[in-house]
C-alpha cells in the first residue's frame, strides 16, 4: 500500500509542477524608455524575472539565476521589453563560414500568444493565428544600441552588446498584437509569453536554450505555446467598446480614381478606434477596388463594390457602404495576387518587398534569399541536395486567392546552368504545410506543387491550379525552393491570376509572348525571334535612350551588342518591352 501511495503522490508532483506557468506582472510605464540598448532610469519600476530554466535536457551558460533576465513596461502605444543577457562566449550565426542560421547561435527569442485561449495547440511559428516569434538575429556593425525599426509591423529592437554579454531591447506596438480574429488584445486579459535566450559557444555541435517559462514538455513555444508563462498588465482598464460605426459611401469615374471612405465612431471615446477594412464587390457585380488601412478606396473594375469597416475591440460592430465605379481600365497587376511580381520594389539589403524566405546555413551564398538586381530575382544556391528541395526558400505570404476557381501562374525563370527548380502553393506547419491547391499540370504532383527544368535561356512558364483546400487557418503562400542544384537562378514576372481576371486582359496575357529575346544575359549576339515579319524592333538603354532599331524583314534578327557596357537594356516591339542583361 505505502509503494501504491508514494507512486500516487509522485504522480500528483509531477502533475502539479506541469501544471505551474510562471506568472510576470508588468508595470505601466510613466514614460517610455529609449530603445537603444541602455538601461534607463524608468527600467528600476519594472518587475525583474529570471532566464534561468534549461530547455529539456539543454545545457546553456547564461550564468547563474538572477544573471540573465527579463523586465517589461507597457503605455497606450504598446509593450516595451528589455533583456540582460550574461553569457561566457558571444557567438552569433556571422562568426562562422560560411554564416550558419541565426536560430543555431547565439540571439534572442520573444513569444506571444494573444488569443482568449490560451491553450490551442499553436505557436509562435504559426502566422496570422494570434502567435507571434519575434526573433532577429544579430548583425555584425550593428551591436552599438542602434534603433532598428521593422516598416512592415513598426516593431523596433536595439542589441548593445559587450562581449561577452549583451542587452536587447524591443518596442511592440499594440497594433502588431492581435488575436485570430484580428481583434487587438484586451490589457485586461492573460496573454501567453515566453523569452528564449540561444546559447552557443565556439566548439559545440548544436544551440542550447534558456527559457523563463516554456522548458519543452510538449513542444518548443515556436510550435507550441501552452505551456509558455502568463503576463498581465498592472493598471489596465476596461475599454470602451464601440457602439456604432457608420460609412459614408460615394463615387469612383476615374481609372485608378480614389475615394476615402468616411467612418464615424460612437462613442466618441471608444478606447480604441482602429478598423479593418474591407472590400468585395456587390453580388451581382463585376466591381473590383483596393482599399487601405485608412479606408481609401482605388478602383480597379467597372460595377458596384461594398466596403466594410469591422472594430478591432472585441466589440466585433462593423458597417458596410457602397462605391460605384466607372472609368477603369483593367491591368495584370491590378489583378495579380502576388504582390511586387515585376521585382520593381527593392529593399536597403537588396532584396525584394514582399518577398522572404529562408537559406539553411550553407546552402545559400547569402542568409538573404534574394538579391534583386535590374528588376530580377537572383537566387544563388551553393549546395546540393540529393532529394530534399526545402533547404533554399524563396517566398511570398498571405496572398489573397479565392477558393476553388481556376488560377494561371505565369512567370519568366532561368539559370546559369541547366537544372531542376520546384516551387508551390503551401500552408504553415499549423496545416502541416498542406499543398492546399490542386492542379493537372503534367508537371505537378496532383497537389499544388511543381518540379520543372531550366534552361539557360529565359522562357515563359504557365502553370494552372485550383485552391481547393482553403481553410479559416490556412496562410497562402508561393514558394520557390531551389536546393536540388547548385548555381544561380533568375526570376521575373510573377502572375498568378484568375481565369475569368485573365480574360480582361487578353492584350497583356499574350504580350510577353510575341517575341522572345536570348541569351539573357548576353556576351555578343542578342537573338529576337518574332511572331509576324515585318516588325519594329528597337534597343534602349537604362535611360531610355534609344540606341538602334531596324525593320526586321523576317522573323528573326540578331543584334550584335559586343559593343554595349554591362548593365541593363530593354528590347521594344510594338507595346512589348523585355529586358535583358549584358
Amino acid at each position: 500500500m505505502r509503494k501504491l501511495f508514494t507512486l500516487f503522490l509522485g504522480i500528483l508532483l509531477v502533475n502539479a509542477v506541469f501544471a505551474q506557468r510562471p506568472e510576470g506582472v508588468i508595470v505601466k510605464a510613466t514614460t517610455a524608455p529609449v530603445i537603444d540598448g541602455v538601461v534607463d532610469e524608468i527600467w528600476g519600476t519594472a518587475n525583474v524575472y529570471n532566464i534561468d530554466k534549461n530547455f529539456r535536457t539543454e545545457m546553456p551558460s547564461v550564468g547563474d539565476p538572477g544573471e540573465t533576465t527579463w523586465k517589461a513596461l507597457w503605455d497606450d502605444d504598446g509593450i516595451y521589453l528589455i533583456l540582460q543577457v550574461t553569457d561566457d562566449a558571444f557567438y552569433p550565426n556571422y562568426m562562422v563560414t560560411p554564416a550558419g542560421n541565426d536560430w543555431e547561435y547565439d540571439k534572442p527569442e520573444i513569444y506571444f500568444d494573444c488569443n482568449y485561449v490560451l491553450e490551442d495547440g499553436l505557436g509562435g511559428g504559426q502566422d496570422g493565428q494570434g502567435h507571434y516569434q519575434w526573433a532577429p538575429g544579430f548583425k555584425a556593425g550593428i551591436l552599438d544600441g542602434a534603433l532598428q525599426t521593422d516598416a512592415n509591423t513598426g516593431i523596433k529592437h536595439a542589441f548593445k552588446v559587450e562581449d561577452p554579454n549583451y542587452v536587447a531591447e524591443y518596442f511592440f506596438p499594440w497594433d502588431y498584437l492581435k488575436d485570430k480574429d484580428g481583434v487587438g488584445f484586451d490589457k485586461t486579459g492573460v496573454m501567453g509569453f515566453d523569452v528564449t535566450i540561444i546559447d552557443r559557444d565556439p566548439g559545440d555541435a548544436a544551440r542550447k536554450r534558456a527559457v523563463w517559462a516554456n522548458t519543452g514538455n510538449l513542444d518548443e513555444s515556436w510550435a507550441n505555446m501552452d505551456d509558455a508563462g502568463r503576463i498581465t498588465f498592472e493598471g489596465a482598464e476596461s475599454n470602451t467598446l464601440i457602439e456604432k460605426i457608420t460609412l459614408q459611401g460615394g463615387s469612383i469615374t476615374e481609372d485608378n480614381g480614389t475615394f476615402q471612405v468616411v467612418a464615424t465612431i460612437l462613442p466618441e471615446n471608444a478606447t480604441v478606434k482602429t478598423l479593418k477594412w474591407t472590400v468585395a464587390p456587390k453580388e451581382g457585380s463585376t466591381g473590383r477596388a483596393s482599399v487601405s488601412n485608412t479606408g481609401v478606396v482605388t478602383g480597379i473594375m467597372d460595377g458596384v463594390v461594398v466596403v466594410t469597416a469591422a472594430a478591432q475591440d472585441g466589440s466585433y460592430e462593423d458597417a458596410t457602404c457602397e462605391i460605384t465605379i466607372s472609368g477603369q481600365k483593367i491591368t495584370i497587376d491590378e489583378v495579380n495576387i502576388v504582390k511586387n511580381g515585376n521585382f520593381d520594389l527593392v529593399e536597403a539589403n537588396g532584396s525584394a518587398t514582399y518577398w522572404g524566405g529562408w537559406v539553411d546555413g550553407d546552402y545559400g551564398a547569402s542568409s538573404i534569399p534574394s538579391n534583386v538586381v535590374d528588376g530580377v530575382a537572383v537566387l544563388a544556391s551553393t549546395k546540393a541536395h540529393a532529394s530534399e528541395n526545402w533547404h533554399y526558400q524563396f517566398n511570398q505570404s498571405n496572398l489573397a486567392g479565392i477558393p476553388n476557381i481556376p488560377y494561371i501562374i505565369k512567370f519568366v525563370a532561368w539559370a546559369d546552368n541547366d537544372r531542376n527548380i520546384c516551387f508551390d502553393f503551401e500552408d504553415t506547419s499549423g496545416n502541416n504545410y498542406n499543398r492546399y491547391g490542386v492542379s493537372s499540370d503534367p508537371e505537378s504532383n496532383g497537389r499544388s506543387e511543381w518540379t520543372f527544368p531550366v534552361t539557360t535561356e529565359p522562357k515563359w512558364y504557365t502553370f494552372h491550379v485550383t485552391f481547393d483546400q482553403i481553410k479559416p487557418s490556412t496562410v497562402q503562400k508561393i514558394q520557390y525552393m531551389i536546393s536540388q542544384a547548385t548555381g544561380t537562378v533568375y526570376l521575373d514576372s510573377v502572375s498568378v491570376v484568375s481565369e475569368a481576371d485573365m480574360g480582361l486582359v487578353p492584350v497583356l496575357q499574350n504580350k510577353a509572348e510575341t517575341f522572345k529575346v536570348y541569351p539573357n544575359p548576353v556576351d555578343t549576339k542578342l537573338h529576337v525571334t518574332l511572331s509576324s515579319a515585318g516588325e519594329r524592333v528597337a534597343i534602349y538603354n537604362s535611360l531610355g535612350v534609344k540606341l538602334e532599331e531596324v525593320v526586321v524583314p523576317g522573323t528573326h534578327h540578331v543584334f550584335d551588342v559586343s559593343r554595349y557596357s554591362k548593365g541593363l537594356y530593354f528590347v521594344k516591339s510594338r507595346d512589348t518591352v523585355i529586358k535583358f542583361v549584358k
